[in-house]
């Protein structure tokens, strides 16, 4: 900016006073034009920008400019209305046209509802308001049997408990033909069991065909031909009525005497005549005696030995010397006449010999003639 005042000093030739100042008066001069810069001087030499203000500084040109950053104008929209453009501005709804209105205050007024407000009276300006239903006398919980009042908004303002429903007092049940009922009759509280005692259930065996599995169940038999006669035949049995082409009886019984060429086992064999046990065997020298015969025999050319393996329960054995030429010594597996595991029989004459049994897992003497156990 331009300074107003400034003192001009006139300076002549070198060395002549003819159109020049004097040195009083160049210096008062050049003092008055210092004094004028210092009072135009500005004591600001720093610019900061505030809110919606920024500065830029040219060090060349020695401008700052200062720029507005924030609302440079403000234009009135549908239904606001401002005041001015500038300085102090009033910005007011217009109303109407969907975008305001003219309602000043907001209330609920209910005679069925509670309502609450964060505001004292009707809301003017801000708040919420908060809508309830309105206590009853009712106190919650479970009620059995209750008898209710209801309002004509659905809302049930009493509820009172019975003592009872009804007039029952006892509920029974009475089983039929196959049922089992327990827990009857129920007089205050309980539980009836219902049990079904006859048939549950039906499977089909071999030759027979059902028609379902429950309900009216049809039971027939599903082998085809048809069987003419039925007949029985034995070599060692007795069979008399046999066969029979209509209907009648096939009787079979046991002969007087039998002659079986395997074994026999039976609980109890029971005989009114002669019981023959046939089966026999000549024992070598190192030999295992033979389980399938009753009877082992041996003859003996110097001092021998054998073994006897474990039986089955009820099996008898005999053993006997025919011809001693040297002792015959046996081992027996799992003998009774020890605590336990092996045990030996020694044969040391003609006619020696002893009948075993196998009961409960072991070897027991039930008859000696002259043998040596150990």
């Amino acid at each position: 900016m331009a300074i107003s005042g400034l003192q001009t000093i006139n300076i002549g030739l070198q060395n002549e006073s003819i159109g020049s100042d004097s040195l009083y008066t160049a210096f008062n001069k050049t003092k008055t034009n210092f004094q004028t810069l210092f009072d135009n001087a500005s004591p600001f030499n720093t610019f900061t920008a505030g809110d919606g203000i920024s500065t830029d500084a040219n060090t060349t040109s020695g401008i700052v400019t200062i720029t507005n950053t924030g609302v440079t104008s403000i234009i009135a929209g549908t239904n606001i209305s401002i005041s001015s453009s500038n300085g102090d501005i009033t910005i007011s709804a217009a109303g109407g046209g969907g975008g305001g209105g003219t309602v000043t205050s907001v209330g609920i007024n209910s005679s069925t509802l509670t309502v609450n407000s964060t505001v004292s009276g009707n809301i003017v300006s801000s708040g919420n308001l908060i809508v309830d239903l309105p206590s009853t006398a009712v106190v919650a919980g479970t009620y059995s049997y209750p008898t209710i009042t209801v309002d004509q908004y659905g809302r049930i303002t009493n509820a009172v408990v019975a003592s009872s429903v009804g007039t029952v007092t006892s509920v029974a049940v009475s089983p039929g033909y196959g049922i089992q009922v327990t827990g009857s009759p129920i007089t205050t509280s309980g539980t009836i069991n219902i049990l079904n005692t006859g048939v549950t259930r039906l499977t089909a065996g071999s030759g027979i065909s059902l028609s379902g599995s429950n309900g009216n169940i049809t039971v027939a038999t599903s082998v085809s031909g048809n069987v003419s006669s039925v007949g029985i035949t034995s070599s060692t049995l007795t069979v008399t009525g046999s066969p029979v082409t209509s209907s009648g009886t096939i009787a079979v019984n046991i002969p007087g005497n039998i002659s079986l060429a395997g074994n026999i086992t039976g609980g109890n064999l029971i005989s009114s005549g002669k019981l023959v046990l046939s089966g026999s065997e000549d024992l070598g020298d190192a030999q295992a005696a033979n389980l399938a015969v009753v009877a082992s025999y041996f003859s003996t050319s110097a001092a021998e030995t054998a073994t006897l393996a474990a039986g089955t329960a009820g099996q008898i054995k005999t053993f006997m010397m025919v011809v001693d030429t040297g002792d015959m010594v046996i081992t027996v597996t799992n003998a009774g006449w020890k605590s336990s595991g092996t045990g030996t029989m020694t044969f040391n004459a003609i006619g020696v010999g002893c009948t075993l049994q196998y009961i409960n897992s072991k070897w027991f003497c039930i008859g000696n003639n002259g043998v040596v156990f150990a």
